[in-house]
């Protein structure tokens, strides 16, 4: 699913999302995974924006960024991976933040040191107010966080 060489190197994971608004916090709920099973990642909550001081000053080469998203064909639970801006930007994607991800991956890009981007898109039920993540996006966070750190125990 996730291809393991993308954790070589110099690389940051930043799960984003909203911790009110039910499935929209699935990054942040994978991060908090990930954490536990010894796998660095950074949590973002409320918008990537608020989080770009951070990746900025972290300076690594390859940043994977993990949020829900709502993407063409897709169904809840479904899992998209884009290993570049260019593929987002031209994949039917729509999220809840108030700033376009595309241009601020780009703005990053120039300001920093990181040479390659990979978004993990995890498709929502339910993106209203609430705390419940429905049973499809829980199932996917546990088979991506599988996934991810048993690429860690691989490398």
């Amino acid at each position: 699913m996730i291809p393991c060489n993308i954790f070589k190197g110099n690389f940051l994971i930043v799960g984003i999302g909203s911790p009110l608004r039910s499935d929209d916090q699935a990054g942040l709920i994978l991060c908090d995974i990930l954490n536990q099973n010894g796998v660095n990642c950074i949590k973002c909550e409320y918008g990537f924006e608020n989080c770009v001081d951070i990746v900025i000053e972290k300076s690594p080469e390859k940043l994977v960024i993990i949020d829900t998203a709502i993407f063409s064909g897709g169904n809840p639970g479904d899992v998209i991976f884009l290993d570049s801006i260019e593929a987002f930007d031209s994949t039917c994607i729509l999220t809840t933040h108030n700033i376009p991800i595309g241009l601020l991956l780009n703005t990053i890009k120039e300001l920093s040191s990181i040479r390659e981007v990979y978004i993990i898109g995890i498709y929502p039920r339910n993106l209203e107010i609430g705390l419940e993540v429905s049973r499809e996006v829980t199932n996917s966070l546990h088979i991506l966080a599988e996934s991810i750190v048993k690429c860690f125990k691989n490398i």
